[in-house]
């Protein structure tokens, strides 16, 4: 356990500057960083290796984005996979806009850029990042819809209901295996589908009616169950009749919170509906994902989702962001 809360202190000192109020990436301490640290990222971010390259086109091009720059999270958490330690956490980037966030314009008025973030750690250095951002949600707010209108809610979601999800201290191991416990059964769930039948997966048995489903951008909040059968795991299904999911980096829980991410998490064959107004291909296409849950009693209650839907899109002959203006 020691060294899972090392790294959760390490981990949060190493965004420090950026916490609580507006900083600058100039103050990080890129030595928390090892020399050859990875980046897996999003598009059109994608896979950086080493300090300085992490550094110069993630650090500072996030820096340069919002000045100054705001990091708040609202769930964040620590625990071990395959003999790995892990941390995680995700919320919210904010800051009055300054030129050009990958890709997206800036307007100079202040806007949200939606993150979740997976940190491996050996010893005393970051060995690992893992990152996803919601640029089609900061592509909205500057005035650029890159996808169509969604029946669910299209929104930058709330912090949580459900009590503490910011675990800077020592792991709950009971708590914790429950919770994680539970999030496997529910993937078990999912890859029970039939291909057609959301009954199949038995989700009801998982989430509490009134759950909170908060997709990205383009796919959208759900609120309820109903609700997340329809408008969130009912398009999914009908695109992707064969997906699959489990395919993770990382998965671990930590009291009642758990998350995991995999690149990709989600793989299938795009043989249904259109997805997102992108058509079928009838090939296979995977996702890059990160969940972030919270457990109330015996059932799930609340869901960050972020998928790299950018991605996504040019794994189908589709550029998004080739629909915004200026220089990409």
């Amino acid at each position: 356990m020691g060294r899972i809360l090392h790294a959760k202190q390490l981990v949060w000192d190493f965004w420090g500057p950026l916490r609580g109020s507006g900083g600058s990436v100039a103050d990080i301490d890129l030595d928390r960083l090892a020399a050859d640290t990875e980046l897996h990222g999003f598009v059109p971010l994608g896979h950086l290796v080493g300090r300085e390259a992490v550094a110069a086109e993630f650090i500072a091009a996030l820096g340069g984005a919002f000045v100054p720059l705001t990091q708040d999270a609202y769930v964040f958490l620590g625990g071990e996979f395959e003999d790995n330690v892990w941390v995680a956490e995700t919320g919210e980037w904010s800051g009055p806009r300054q030129g050009t966030c990958f890709g997206v314009p800036g307007t100079s008025e202040p806007a949200r850029l939606r993150y979740g973030m997976f940190h491996r750690v050996e010893r005393d250095q970051i060995v690992e990042i893992r990152v996803l951002v919601d640029l089609i949600a900061l592509g909205a707010q500057a005035g650029f819809d890159l996808l169509p209108p969604v029946p669910a809610r299209n929104q930058l979601p709330p912090g949580p209901q459900d009590g503490d999800t910011m675990h800077h201290g020592p792991i709950d191991l009971a708590e914790s295996q429950e919770t994680l416990q539970l999030v496997e059964d529910m993937l078990g769930g999912c890859n029970r589908l039939d291909g057609a039948s959301l009954e199949s997966m038995g989700m009801a048995a998982y989430w509490h009616d009134d759950m909170r489903w908060y997709g990205p951008w383009g796919v959208g909040s759900t609120y309820g169950f109903q609700e997340f059968q329809d408008w969130a795991q009912g398009p999914s299904v009908a695109s992707f009749p064969n997906r699959r999911g489990g395919f993770h980096q990382a998965r671990f829980a930590d009291g009642l919170t758990a998350c995991f991410t995999g690149w990709p998490s989600l793989q299938g064959t795009f043989d249904g509906v259109a997805f997102r107004g992108i058509e079928p291909t009838g090939g296979p296409i995977g996702q890059n994902i990160m969940d972030f849950y919270v457990r109330r009693g015996d059932k799930l209650h609340e869901n960050w989702v972020l998928i790299d839907l950018i991605d996504f899109a040019a794994q189908c002959g589709v550029d998004l962001l080739a629909r915004l203006p200026g220089e990409q």
